[in-house]
């Protein structure tokens, strides 16, 4: 008789997939994690219509309501033109939406991203009722929109008078811009010629006089940003800027600013934080803080230098 000899069983080799690493149970498989994020950023209905209307998801909040104003203004006016005024406000707010859409927003969304949705969103109705009332409108019609494009499309010119920004297709300096947004204004709103000298007029005066009396401390941001309509916002919008989101992008940029300040003087683009300050209440407003800052490193150097000597 033979042996009854047994076979003992080879053991099998579990094939391991390749996204689950074993140890870390906890771990979320890769597939499933790009579900979750792709889930999460689902663009909202503000996105969606800015979309549509520019091609870019990223639009300010507040940017995107005046160039919403704008666009309704446009479409009434596209019903209203043939029978009212000889299709002339059909013309003028076509005019005023390119220029709103080319011109003006392209800066305007690096203005909010800068400053806070708060507070670009307080400056433009503290701005859109003064320029309103001056010109014998009404605050809350979306005809009065194009004051308020015209209005900071000038003050940002003001503010970067040697820099290069875009007017529709071209490169233009800020002087450039200047003359071109004013003749570009009488042509389409000729009948409306005393309002385009009233903001002209507001607008010198406002960088002269006015720019740091009706300026916001970051506490007043702060402050309305608890409310709760606009908390809710905050917390629905991707598009909402925070005065924190401000705050930690200026402290990124700030090394940035104090090390390369020749270089950003002869920067061939407009700088976005010289329009509006930043501040806190008791602290001077950013352009001039800023100054006093950059001066330090080299009166440093020089008392090196002198101690030196002497030694």
């Amino acid at each position: 008789m033979q042996p009854n000899i047994q076979q003992i069983p080879q053991p099998q080799m579990m094939v391991q997939d390749p996204q689950i690493q074993i140890g870390n149970p906890q771990q979320i498989p890769q597939n499933q994690l790009y579900q979750v994020i792709q889930s999460n950023s689902t663009p909202n209905v503000c996105e969606k219509f800015s979309h549509c209307l520019t091609g870019s998801y990223n639009i300010p909040f507040m940017v995107f309501l005046i160039l919403m104003g704008s666009c309704i203004h446009f479409i009434v006016s596209l019903f209203l033109g043939p029978y009212f005024a000889s299709g002339f406000l059909l013309f003028s707010s076509l005019g005023n939406f390119l220029f709103a859409l080319f011109v003006w927003g392209p800066m305007a969304i690096k203005i909010e991203k800068n400053t806070s949705t708060v507070r670009y969103g307080l400056l433009y109705l503290i701005n859109n009722a003064i320029l309103s009332l001056c010109s014998l409108g009404c605050p809350l019609s979306f005809g009065t929109i194009w004051n308020f494009i015209l209005f900071e499309t000038l003050l940002i010119a003001l503010s970067n008078k040697n820099k290069r920004m875009k007017f529709f297709c071209c490169k233009l300096s800020g002087n450039a811009v200047i003359a071109s947004s004013i003749v570009y204004s009488f042509i389409f709103n000729f009948v409306s010629f005393f309002s385009v000298l009233i903001t002209i007029g507001y607008t010198y005066a406002y960088k002269k006089w006015l720019i740091n009396k009706l300026s916001i401390s970051n506490e007043k941001v702060e402050r309305f940003e608890t409310f709760c309509p606009i908390k809710w916002l905050k917390s629905k919008l991707t598009t909402f800027i925070s005065i924190k989101d401000v705050l930690e992008k200026e402290k990124q940029s700030q090394p940035l600013v104090q090390n390369d300040n020749n270089q950003n003087i002869n920067n061939s683009s407009f700088i976005p934080m010289n329009v509006y300050p930043n501040y806190y209440s008791g602290i001077v407003p950013g352009i001039q803080q800023m100054q006093p800052m950059q001066q330090m490193p080299q009166e440093e150097l020089k008392t090196i230098d002198s101690n030196d000597n002497l030694q």
